[in-house]
């Protein structure tokens, strides 16, 4: 930080900006932590990224609101108190996301307050990339009260005796990439670099400056299991300022969709970090423990952070949706015959299917397979096949192996979720899933037993 950034005699105060006596008398180590720290920081970002990066305003599928409070360096008074309160939330028609944050951060004799609206959008590139741009602008009110502080020269001309408030405008610019399951992040927080000037009873003038900050962030994503909804990923940040070393986080994190997460994070030459946090319903409380592994530990002890979130989701089985008339049915699940039935005559199948054309249908399922576009998933355990399955999967075994065809696709089966639009009483309906079932024959050419799963995918809407 730099609050006091030129001279300051041998008269100067035992306790000021930011305590930085304390800095000068536990060493550089503290001083990297408190450089990085004049933007308010969270440990558990990676719970609520819209916290760091207005790019990720309403990036999930539902609306999120998080609390969080962290104390850091338990054992030094005055130590910094960070508070959040965020909202966020998707319009996914207008490929927009709308946010709020608030903060509160205090760290001796400096407050900062500020209050922020987010705005993000999203613009797909392809089917696999996508790119996301997110602006936070709002107001910071900086105050200075040297009430709490310790003097040895009240007298001193820099010194500035009553307590100051300074109100700016301020603003933070996010970008973001993902592409399948990697996610890359950049954001400079203090996008401005606004100057706060503050008047001392001798009318000197003293600068606060709000250092304009980089951020950078990589994200890859793991399945540990599908089935039950349970990621892995590593999570690297890396922070930049002008005039304090380059900082960095290396995070490893477990997230299980339906109970919670746990997640270690390494902060370069500060702390190990240990976080967990449970899930209930749409609630999710989280808390994070930092071990100090620099040589000021036994002067600052520990730092502890708990976050509190809610997911706003709709519980109802169908959804109505005033302001569109949509109402949202259950997902249905239906099955074509692609091989005529033995009840069904020429002219009625033929009149059902004269616009099928199951060629094509199946070879642009099987080359998306076969080409990493669309993921294959095993029908009965439903997890992801490797390409070598999926080959094997593709050639019928008998007396003589030949390769599935079109001839061979029995039936079609589809997950579909359906729109019902009560203004304009249009139905329309999205394709989430689809499954390819063939016939099983016997070395003679003869059907058996019922139709056997080849392999289903999920389609992207």
């Amino acid at each position: 930080m730099e609050a006091v950034n030129r001279k300051i005699g041998n008269n100067v105060i035992a306790k000021a900006f930011l305590f930085f006596s304390l800095l000068m008398g536990i060493g550089i180590e503290a001083v990297q932590t408190m450089f990085a720290q004049q933007v308010p920081f969270s440990r558990q970002y990676y719970i609520n990224p819209f916290v760091m990066n207005p790019a990720f305003t309403g990036n999930k599928t539902y609306s999120h609101a998080f609390m969080s409070h962290r104390s850091q360096w338990v054992n030094v008074k005055g130590a910094p108190q960070i508070s959040y309160l965020t909202l966020d939330a998707p319009i996914k028609e207008k490929k927009i996301g709308l946010g709020m944050k608030l903060f509160s951060h205090s760290t001796d004799i400096i407050n900062q307050v500020g209050v922020f609206a987010s705005y993000s959008y999203s613009i797909k590139v392809n089917e696999d990339n996508n790119v996301y741009v997110g602006l936070a602008m709002g107001m910071l009110n900086n105050k200075i009260d040297y009430a709490g502080a310790v003097m040895r020269d009240k007298d001193d001309p820099f010194f500035i005796q009553q307590q100051q408030n300074k109100t700016i405008f301020s603003a933070d610019l996010g970008l973001a990439y993902t592409w399948k399951r990697l996610e890359v992040g950049m954001a400079v927080p203090q996008l401005l670099g606004n100057h706060i000037k503050y008047g001392t009873d001798s009318g000197y003038i003293r600068n606060f400056n709000l250092s304009r900050h980089y951020q950078t962030s990589v994200k890859y994503v793991f399945d540990v299991s599908e089935e039950k909804q349970i990621t892995a990923y590593p999570l690297i940040l890396i922070r930049a300022v002008k005039g304090a070393p380059l900082q960095y986080d290396i995070n490893a994190v477990v997230d299980w969709k339906k109970m919670g997460w746990f997640g270690i994070t390494y902060h370069s030459t500060y702390a190990l970090a240990v976080s967990a946090g449970l899930r209930y319903k749409n609630f999710s409380l989280g808390y994070s423990y930092d071990i100090g592994v620099s040589s000021i530990r036994s002067y600052t002890g520990p730092s502890t952070e708990f976050i509190l979130g809610y997911v706003f989701t709709k519980k109802q089985s169908i959804m109505v949706d005033s302001t569109k008339n949509e109402i949202w049915a259950e997902q249905i699940q239906s099955t074509s015959a692609m091989i005529q039935p033995i009840d069904y005559d020429d002219e009625y199948w033929n009149s059902i299917n004269k616009n099928v054309d199951r060629q094509q249908i199946f070879n642009t399922i099987v080359d998306a397979v076969l080409s990493g576009k669309l993921q294959a998933y095993d029908i009965v355990t439903g997890t992801p096949m490797s390409t070598a399955k999926i080959k094997s999967s593709l050639v019928r075994l008998g007396e003589t192996p030949k390769l599935i065809t079109k001839n061979d696709i029995s039936k079609i089966r589809t997950n579909e979720k359906w729109v019902f639009d009560r203004k304009s009483y249009k139905l329309t309906k999205q394709v989430t899933r689809i499954d390819l079932l063939i016939t099983q024959i016997n070395d003679a050419g003869e059907i058996t037993g019922n139709d056997k799963p080849l392999f289903f995918v999920k389609l992207k809407n």
